[in-house]
C-alpha cells in the first residue's frame, strides 16, 4: 500500500502514522481492560476463557464502536478542527517546489 500524503512535509505525515499506531494500541488496551474490569465485577474472578467469551459476545458491540470513534475523534481533533491561532496559513518553502 503506498504511503498516504496529508500535509506537505512528508516528516509530519510520518509522525502522524506512528502517532495513529500508537493510538490504535492505547485503543486496544483500553478496550481489554474494560472487558477485563467488566468480567470481574460479574463473576468477581476472571479465566482467559471469560476474557475471550466476553469479547466474542455482541452484547456491547455497538457501545464499543461509539467510545472507538470517540476516542478516534479526540486523537484527531488536534489536526480535523481549526484552532485560534496568530500563525499564519502553512507556506510551501521555495525549496518543496524545485524539480531534483
Amino acid at each position: 500500500m503506498p504511503d498516504l500524503t496529508f500535509f506537505a512535509d512528508k516528516s509530519v505525515d510520518r509522525v502522524l502514522g506512528v502517532v495513529m499506531e500508537l493510538a490504535g494500541e492505547v485503543y486496544v488496551l483500553r478496550d481489554r481492560l474494560r472487558t477485563i474490569e467488566q468480567v470481574l465485577d460479574r463473576k468477581g474472578y476472571l479465566t482467559r476463557a471469560d476474557l475471550e467469551e466476553s469479547e466474542a459476545s455482541g452484547d456491547d458491540r455497538a457501545r464499543r464502536l461509539v467510545q472507538r470513534d470517540a476516542f478516534i475523534e479526540r486523537i484527531l481533533a488536534p489536526m480535523t478542527y481549526e484552532a485560534d491561532s496568530p500563525s499564519p496559513p502553512f507556506e510551501q518553502d521555495e525549496s518543496d517546489n524545485q524539480a531534483g
